[in-house]
């Protein structure tokens, strides 16, 4: 597989496919707006003078789902700079042998330990609990595998939606540890899952909720961590609005039970906030001119 004749890719795009062991897996990028996007990324890394590190590593990764995970913390990042903070350090020290993925800062605001990750979809077809992945029955643990190998939509599937339960599953199992307790810290989760998790009307209280009493699995011996290090969750999920256009939405939930030393500053918070309620009100928007679309069409018709 290849990207379509008609998608028209950038040099530093080109130069990213060239070599990478999962070219050919997929059609990556198989849109126009998608390339756009992805060769604004490589130009921010480049600026930042971090392309040939992102390079190495991504010409590395195994399969598009690692190399999607790389190309969500990047983006992460671009958000950040779009939004008007600054680049403070790359791969910061966190807890222990841990790095994060970049320090980030307002003006006259302490510099914030930023982790990114990025909840896949095939994670939604292995059950949550240990003890439930392993008293899973052979034959639908191979059914499981499989699915996980086809492409992320395939016909009509039933299930239940619970991304935001998968999102911060991997926020508390994989993010926490990294934290430090000297810093503000904030946790990015640039989703891909089947329904993401922004704008979703629960969001909020179920993530305040899950910050109070994190929901533990009793089997696994390293889910053990709490989120006193944790200033909040900004979620990101990019997303074509057009042809031409990828837009970034926001979701923002910040914990009022983090420690003084990792609290977000006020700053920071407000500027989140505003971030997500923008986000909310574009989203408002869109489906307002759609309704009003529908109406005058549905007037037009003959009774």
């Amino acid at each position: 597989m290849a990207p379509p004749a008609t998608v028209r890719l950038g040099p530093l795009t080109q130069q990213l496919l060239s070599g990478a062991r999962w070219r050919g897996a997929d059609g990556f990028p198989a849109w126009q707006n998608w390339a756009d996007d992805v060769e604004e990324v490589l130009t921010f890394l480049q600026q930042q003078g971090r392309f040939t590190h992102f390079l190495t590593v991504m010409q590395k990764a195994q399969t598009p789902q690692h190399r999607d995970a790389c190309l969500a913390e990047a983006r992460g990042a671009l958000h950040f700079a779009r939004s008007g903070f600054r680049i403070v350090q790359w791969e910061p020290p966190g807890e222990g042998t841990t790095k994060g993925e970049v320090l980030v800062g307002l003006a006259d605001s302490p510099a914030i330990f930023v982790e990114i990750k990025q909840p896949g979809w095939q994670g939604e077809y292995l059950p949550r609990r240990v003890a439930e992945r392993r008293n899973l029955p052979p034959e639908a643990k191979q059914q499981r595998l499989a699915r996980m190998k086809q492409d992320k939509y395939v016909g009509i599937e039933g299930g239940a939606v619970g991304s935001a339960l998968v999102a911060m599953d991997v926020v508390r199992r994989n993010a926490l540890p990294k934290l430090p307790d000297r810093c503000p810290n904030l946790v990015v989760v640039v989703d891909d899952l089947k329904v993401t998790p922004v704008g979703l009307p629960s969001l909020a209280a179920f993530v305040e909720r899950e910050f109070s009493n994190p929901d533990h699995d009793p089997d696994d011996p390293a889910d053990i961590f709490s989120y006193e290090r944790l200033g909040g969750v900004l979620f990101l999920h990019p997303e074509a609005e057009s042809s031409e256009l990828i837009y970034y939405r926001t979701d923002f939930v910040q914990n009022p039970g983090a420690l003084p030393a990792c609290a977000l500053p006020p700053p920071v918070g407000a500027l989140l906030s505003q971030m997500r309620d923008q986000s909310r009100l574009r989203r408002k928007q869109q489906f307002a001119g759609g309704a009003s679309l529908w109406a005058r069409i549905w007037g037009s018709l003959p009774d």
